[in-house]
């Protein structure tokens, strides 16, 4: 016995009665799609703040411990997902498996969230477009990063998959060549500094604000990597998802070490801190202290590319949650339509309406946009690793409760639940700090309300019978039987 996602047998109830999401994405472009989600705004610029903040080490160091998050993050939803690959993972997992309660916090916290994360990175292409246009304001571009995005995500998800492909392929060339130049630079091959070495880790670079600074730029640096779970949103629409999500997910860790932890490694004994923020990205200040004519030009314009590829994610992934949140009883019904090529779309109108937080750039200055948004979307971030966490600490009972096994799934976490556990109390200890300090708290002050508010709401849902439970029999009986879902 198969369960056959992509026909909807036996799943009419989970699917739109007349159109559903349809599983066009392949191997290659999940793949590369996973890729594409851990490389964008939060790499490019978010970075030059994290370093000329947290220091030449203090940097690297932020977004190894944020990347080992992140890989028993999707470790953990690697193990659902293939267990249950469908969209909108985040909050059906949390209110499946911990509470409903729990599920509408983590679903609406993490659409509100990708809305601000996605003005976030559409501020940063209008701000790297301004470098180069400078007579033409942020706003302008804002507003045609907007509708390119919107065009690439109301064709067909296999277009939305191609998309990704290419964007994601420029980038990673991008990546390699700016490791490749620094490292010479480093070894004084070539640029005017000569011999660099490890002479800008010294004890005023390292740490110029003190370790503290460290945790602070933490908040920042997991919104950088905000974009890594598309790779398990996109299950429900991938073919074969037991094989093809987890041989993205394995890969993961690698691609952290070497274009975040490396690249922003490189940055720190390349260019002096000082000289590294928003807009004096290190990478673009890379190429030019290597003396290469134009490169400091062209590395803006894939940095531009990227922006509009992690924006593209942004809206597919969140306008997916928004169907499994209309399904759940948790968002408008009119939400959950999908039309004939497959797209949801007043989900992804809404998502796109909603990520014109980004034209405020029109009387606030960008860059500081761009840090309150960062800023924000990371203490809300919190909460949906949180809720993820906490679901895969409670998946495996409630799968044996349900008759499954954990021997038959088809990809697991190893050294369970020892690593998630220890991510819980790390997540909650960065959102004390955060707390704590004054120069992160007001993204406390915002964020904290909007949780409480969230329970509020879902607490009154839940009571009134509002929030329903998904469809879960499908899978669970395909898991009891041991068969593939394909």
């Amino acid at each position: 016995m198969k369960l056959e996602l992509n026909k909807g047998k036996g799943l009419a109830s989970m699917e739109n009665k007349s159109h559903e999401l349809k599983r066009g994405l392949s191997s290659r472009h999940i793949t590369m799609i996973s890729i594409g989600g851990t490389i964008g705004t939060g790499l490019f610029l978010a970075s030059g703040n994290v370093v000329s903040k947290a220091g030449a080490l203090g940097g690297p160091i932020a977004y190894l411990v944020i990347g080992v998050l992140v890989y028993v993050l999707m470790k953990g939803l690697g193990e659902m997902s293939t267990f249950m690959p469908i969209p909108g993972a985040y909050t059906t997992y949390s209110g499946l498996f911990v509470h409903p309660v729990l599920g509408f916090m983590v679903g609406w916290n993490l659409c509100i969230n990708g809305f601000l994360g996605l003005g976030a990175e559409i501020v940063g292409g209008g701000m790297i477009l301004n470098q180069l246009f400078p007579s033409i304001p942020p706003v302008a571009f804002c507003i045609m990063l907007s509708l390119l995005i919107l065009g690439l995500n109301l064709i067909d998800v296999k277009t939305y998959g191609e998309a990704e492909y290419w964007f994601a392929g420029i980038k990673v060339i991008a990546i390699i060549i700016f490791l490749i130049v620094g490292v010479l630079m480093i070894f004084g091959v070539i640029g005017k500094q000569g011999f660099i070495g490890l002479s800008n880790l010294n004890s005023h670079s390292m740490f110029p604000n003190g370790f503290s600074a460290v945790i602070l730029m933490m908040t920042g640096v997991i919104w950088s990597y905000l974009g890594v779970e598309t790779v398990v949103t996109a299950a429900g629409e991938t073919k074969n998802p037991q094989k093809n999500v987890p041989k993205a997910i394995n890969t993961i860790f690698f691609r952290i070490l070497i274009f975040y932890v490396g690249s922003v490694t490189v940055i720190g004994l390349v260019v002096p801190f000082e000289n590294v923020s928003v807009l004096s990205n290190g990478y673009a200040g890379l190429f030019g202290l290597a003396g290469i004519p134009g490169a400091a030009t062209i590395m803006n314009i894939v940095i531009l590319t990227s922006l509009a590829s992690a924006a593209n994610s942004i809206v597919y992934a969140l306008s997916r949650t928004l169907v499994a949140l209309s399904k759940e009883g948790k968002a408008p019904k009119a939400l959950a339509k999908v039309n004939k090529r497959g797209i949801p779309m007043n989900a992804v109108l809404l998502t796109l309406f909603l990520g014109q937080v980004s034209l405020i750039t029109n009387f606030v200055s960008p860059d500081k946009v761009f840090i309150w948004l960062i800023s924000i979307a990371g203490f809300n971030t919190l909460l949906g690793w949180f809720g993820s966490f906490l679901s895969h600490y409670r998946f495996r009972k409630w799968l044996t409760e349900q008759g499954g096994s954990v021997d038959k799934l088809k990809f697991k976490m190893g050294t369970y639940p020892i690593p998630t556990i220890i991510c819980l109390f790390v997540l909650v200890a960065i959102a004390i700090y955060t707390a704590y300090s004054s120069d992160t708290r007001f993204s406390f002050y915002i964020g904290a309300p909007m949780l409480v508010l969230y329970f509020i709401i879902g607490t009154i849902l839940n009571k009134k019978g509002k929030l329903h439970e998904p469809n879960y029999k499908p899978f669970l009986d395909a898991h009891i039987n041991d068969t593939e879902i394909k």
